[in-house]
């Protein structure tokens, strides 16, 4: 296992914002694969993130990690992850992400969402997720895409920085849009 961490890709980088490439299911149960999966899980703990997508850590790569809050916050890993909408309903919540220091912006996203992949083993899974869970996994299989959340936000009035986040307390009602003062925070470092 790799005793570093890779250091963060964070926004600017131009790889970010392109989508990443497959992983051969053949390949998810070799070595080499296997000690990347470790090294993301190492980098979401690190971090005290909720999720954390492998182009994070610079392998664009279509995988990622997530905490699972309807199974006891498990940690399940997604490979190469199709995402299906069930509801165009949004949710909203307040987002931050390691790839974006020193931002928060108020995201909605549609509120259920049917996701099929491969687990660490390289077995198929398949779950439906709704509310907070939908968001989380939505935000981190942007990752893979080639998304960073501030390209989902429908004002840039709704972006602040962390600093101004921390004042929210202090904002008028209905800034930057009612419901978003009192909106929960999705995130707790991702």
């Amino acid at each position: 296992m790799p005793t570093e961490l890779p250091p963060l890709v964070t926004l600017g980088n131009p790889r970010l914002s392109q989508p990443s490439m497959p992983v051969a299911v053949n390949q998810i149960v070799n070595d080499d694969f296997q000690s990347r999966l470790r090294t993301l899980r190492l980098g979401l703990e690190h971090h005290g993130a909720n999720g954390i997508a492998a182009p994070q850590l610079g392998w664009f790569e279509r995988y990622l990690l997530m905490r699972d809050p309807s199974h006891g916050g498990d940690l399940i890993y997604w490979i190469n992850p199709q995402l299906k909408v069930l509801s165009a309903d949004l949710v909203w919540y307040w987002e931050g992400c390691l790839s974006v220091p020193g931002i928060k912006a108020y995201v909605g996203r549609p509120s259920a969402v049917s996701v099929v992949g491969f687990d660490e083993n390289g077995a198929a899974i398949e779950r439906c997720f709704d509310g907070w869970e939908a968001h989380l996994f939505q935000h981190e299989f942007d990752h893979l895409e080639g998304i960073l959340f501030p390209y989902r936000v429908a004002d840039p009035r709704h972006m602040v920085s962390a600093t101004e986040f921390e004042q929210r307390g202090d904002w008028p009602e209905d800034w930057p849009l009612p419901g978003a003062k009192h909106a929960p925070v999705r995130i707790v470092n991702d």
